[in-house]
Parts: C-alpha cells; sequence; structure tokens
C-alpha cells in the first residue's frame, strides 16, 4: 500500500527539450526526478484522506486513469515520494527533526554575536531597531571580559568546529575611541580564542576604523543599498554624506587587505539600479582585489502597520534582471534561501539537510549585548524582554525563555500544516511571526517554495542533460519505466567518498 508524500512538488517544464516533462521534487527526501504525464497521472490515483489510503490497484486502470507498475512504484517509494500513510511519514518526520537538530548542532558553525553598542549614526527608514529605543552606553572592558566568559561556559564546540563571532550593532566602527577600544579587544580576544571575527558595518566610519583593524578583522561586512542617490535616500546620515564616507571606506579597508562582504537590501524600488552598484565597483577597482563579495538579500517588513510587495514578486524581478544583464552575475543570491539550495544541489547533487526550523535562533546562535543580556536571535537584540538570560555579573540562562527559540519547529506550527516547503523553511523567521502574528508558533512565509520552483524550471534543460546521462542525482521515469534511476545516497560527494578509498556503497 503507498501513499503520496505530503512534500511531493509537481513543477511543468516547458522548454523545447522538456516539453510534456515534470519535475517531481520532495523536499523531505530531497529527491527530484522527471517524470512524464503517464507518472503525474498514477501518482494522482494514489488518494489519501488523512492517514486513510486508497490503494493503487495493479490492474490496468484505476477509476479510468493510469496507473504505476510494480518497479516504478518501488522506485518512487526508494526515493521518498511515496509512504504507507500519512501517519507513518509525521512520525518520520518527527524523528528526522529530532536528528537533524541534534547533527546541525554538532556540526554547523558556532555562531556568536557582541553588541558593543545600539546607537547608529544613520536613520535607515526599514531597520527593525527603529521600532523600538535602542539609545545606548558603550560596552565596558569588564564587560567584553564578562562576554568571553560566558561563552567559554555556554560554548562547547566540537573538534574542527568553527567558531564565528560577529560584532554587531548598531554600529559598531564609529569614529569614537572608547568604541574602537571595545572593538579591538573583542577582535583580540576573539584571535586568541581561535574564533574567526567578523563586523557588520554601514561603512561610515570605516576609512578611519581600517587601519586600526587590519590584520585583526577577518571580514567587514558593509551594507550599500544602490549608487549614490539611492544609497543616501535609503541610508541617510543626518548631516552628512553617508555614501561618499562608505565608499572611501570600503577603498581603504580594501587597499589594507580586509575582506569586505557588500550586502545590499533589495525591495522593488532599488532593485533596477542594482547594476550600477557593479559600475562603481570597476570604476574603483574592488573586483581587481579579489577580496569582495556582493550579496543581495531581500528586505524585510518590521512594522505589522505595513505591507511590502511579496518577496515571491522580488525574486521573479530579480531574475528577469539577471537574465537581461550580465553586470548582475556579481551577486550571489543566497539570500533567497531557494536559489541557494538549488545551486547546492547543482554543486553537490544534494538538497540542504531537511530541518523543519529555520535558522541558527533554532540551532546554537548566542548574542552578548552592551546591557549584559543574552539573546538567541539576532533581531531580537535589544528588546528585553525577548532575552533569554544574563551573562554579567554572573552567567544566567532562562531556559523556559531560550526553548522558545531552540524548540521552534513547522512540525508545531498549525499554519505550516500541509505546506510542502515545511521540512526547508522551518516557517520562515520567527521574530517575524512573532511580529505579525503574536506568537512564534505562527508562519513568516517567505520565498522558498518559488525560488525552488524557478531554478527548477530556469534549470529545466541541464536537468534533462543530467537525467539522460545520468551522471548526477537527477532521474528519468516516463511510461517506459524508470529509465535513469538515482541511487545516490550521498549526492555526487559519493564519487570523492570512493575515490578516496571510502568505498560508499549505494543502498
Amino acid at each position: 500500500m503507498h501513499v503520496q508524500s505530503a512534500y511531493n512538488v509537481l513543477v511543468p517544464l516547458e522548454t523545447s527539450g522538456t516539453a510534456g516533462l515534470y519535475a517531481l521534487f520532495n523536499t523531505f527526501a530531497g529527491s527530484i526526478d522527471l517524470v512524464d504525464q503517464s507518472i503525474v497521472d498514477g501518482l494522482k490515483s494514489l488518494q489519501r484522506s488523512g492517514s486513510r489510503l486508497i490503494q493503487l490497484r495493479t490492474a490496468a486502470s484505476f477509476e479510468g486513469r493510469c496507473t504505476l507498475s510494480p518497479p516504478v512504484l518501488d522506485y518512487l517509494d526508494a526515493r521518498g515520494y511515496l509512504f504507507g500513510s500519512l501517519d507513518e511519514e509525521r512520525i518520520h518526520a518527527r524523528f528526522v527533526y529530532e536528528e537533524m537538530l541534534r547533527l546541525h548542532r554538532q556540526i554547523a558553525g558556532q555562531p556568536l554575536a557582541i553588541v558593543p553598542t545600539y546607537n547608529c549614526d544613520l536613520k535607515c527608514p526599514y531597520c527593525w531597531q527603529r521600532l523600538y529605543n535602542m539609545d545606548s552606553p558603550i560596552i565596558s572592558e569588564d564587560m567584553v571580559d564578562s562576554a568571553f566568559a560566558a561563552i567559554s561556559q555556554l560554548v562547547e564546540p566540537e573538534p574542527n568546529q568553527p567558531v564565528d563571532l560577529a560584532i554587531f550593532g548598531g554600529e559598531p566602527l564609529q569614529d569614537i575611541p572608547e568604541l574602537r577600544d571595545r572593538v579591538l579587544q573583542i577582535c583580540d580576544r576573539s584571535k586568541s580564542a581561535g574564533y574567526s571575527v567578523m563586523a557588520m558595518s554601514n561603512g561610515v566610519g570605516l576609512a578611519k576604523a581600517a587601519p586600526y583593524l587590519a590584520g585583526k578583522i577577518d571580514q567587514i561586512q558593509v551594507t550599500i543599498d544602490g549608487p549614490a542617490e539611492i544609497h543616501r535616500r535609503r541610508r541617510p546620515l543626518p548631516k552628512g554624506d553617508s555614501f561618499t564616507a562608505m565608499v572611501e571606506g570600503v577603498d581603504k579597508a580594501l587597499e589594507l587587505g580586509i575582506r569586505i562582504k557588500v550586502r545590499v537590501n533589495v525591495d522593488l524600488t532599488n532593485l533596477p539600479r542594482l547594476p550600477e552598484l557593479i559600475d562603481l565597483a570597476r570604476e574603483h577597482g574592488w573586483l581587481d582585489t579579489g577580496n569582495i563579495d556582493f550579496f543581495a538579500a531581500p528586505v524585510k517588513n518590521h512594522n505589522p502597520n505595513k505591507t511590502i510587495n511579496p518577496e515571491s514578486e522580488l525574486l521573479e524581478e530579480l531574475l528577469k534582471l539577471v537574465d537581461r544583464d550580465e553586470r548582475m552575475s556579481v551577486f550571489d543570491l543566497s539570500g533567497f534561501s531557494g536559489i541557494k539550495y538549488f545551486q547546492g544541489f547543482k554543486d553537490s547533487g544534494l538538497f540542504s539537510l531537511h530541518r523543519f526550523f529555520n535558522c541558527e535562533a533554532q540551532i546554537n546562535f548566542w548574542l552578548f549585548d552592551v546591557h549584559g543580556d543574552i539573546y538567541a536571535c539576532w533581531e531580537a537584540a535589544g528588546t528585553p524582554d525577548l532575552a533569554v538570560g544574563r551573562f554579567h555579573p554572573e552567567v544566567e540562562v532562562h531556559d523556559s525563555k531560550l526553548q522558545v527559540w531552540r524548540a521552534r519547529t513547522t512540525l508545531d506550527i498549525a499554519s505550516c500544516g500541509g505546506c510542502t516547503s515545511q521540512p526547508h523553511c522551518g516557517g520562515g523567521c520567527q521574530f517575524h511571526a512573532l511580529e505579525h502574528g503574536g506568537s512564534v508558533l505562527s508562519s513568516s512565509c517567505d520565498s522558498l517554495m518559488e525560488g525552488y520552483t524557478m531554478s527548477i524550471q530556469r534549470h529545466a534543460d541541464w536537468l534533462m542533460e543530467r537525467a539522460i546521462k545520468g551522471d548526477h542525482a537527477v532521474g528519468l521515469v516516463t511510461t517506459d519505466g524508470v529509465r535513469t534511476p538515482v541511487t545516490r545516497q550521498f549526492g555526487l560527494l559519493e564519487e570523492s567518498m570512493t575515490s578516496a578509498g571510502f568505498g560508499m556503497r549505494c543502498a
């Protein structure tokens, strides 16, 4: 007896080489196969109602519909598209969630952050921190020492597990001597502990900060929202020029060998001007350094009283711009998770590990702020009611508050029930869910599934070529049967494992 997985997705393919075919994609199993209409009709014959099943008959027809042969059924079952019942799949999903959460906590890099001040010299209209009173002092030397003492108690990385510490804000690179001393103290303590360290900055104070940071910091993330007039409007510096100062800062940092990651906060208003940023980068010789990256991140709506265009619309327009302007090839689009995960599949033959959780807030993130509070979420920082503990004068973690973040899963969010994105999206950002839905156990949907769908359709011919050659983790199943089976458990990694002498055996 079989029933379709609740996580099956059918994407019609429309290129000349794939006409009449569909991509059968399962977000839980991480499987993708190309199938024709006969397989689609056969899958439709597998009716489901709760945990009850109307079994697919092996006769020539079932209520007038095409049926699937036993070899095809066995293959689809092995690939995770079929289960004995939906109850069986739900039990399996809960088990996998718990195991994957444990695995991620063991192998994912350990993210940390310290906020030396919540003050910022810019007044960006889309910043979530503008909703709260963030005026603050500068962290003290003793408080920094307390933060690292707390890290030594709370963080026990596995052997060879990287620890990545971010200096966050507010704006940590303002030209204030006391603040600079604390930032350098955090850098020195991080390096002594073997951590990689980065800072997130608006770039206004970077030109003056860079000489002090050279050799002490691994990377600085600088936000640039477009050419001069766009950037100044979206990231205003009261009584000043945020753009010119930022450009001078990036120039200086790159001159000193500091790696720069440019983040562009994108919405439909600044999207058409993104290619001009690459012109700017070329004019200043930034790309020639090999020490700068650009990535696009969708602007999130942090104001429940306002609406913005759906992220799926932004992604669609972004991909159109990528198609018509070669300058966009410089941008990393991993800020859109569906795009990122499909690219990972192209590179490795594996989709993202099924998670049912959204971000590091559910895994192992710790943030320590200027007031001595501990947070489990970047965006919750500065809202005392959302703190999960204290690190000064003593370390104290409130387990019930921490578990609000650590234990959230789409398996427990009612509005996520029946959604095929569940295994990868984790219900979206839980801080946004709290802002807009009043509870972390509400969903905050983004463009993940649209990203998957658009990626699959844009790569239809590539998928077909891989399926025909059998050199990737893409299968082909038609009315003639299983034409190209996928037997790889570990995607393209299996080849390197075997060549290295590990002798991996397919199931």
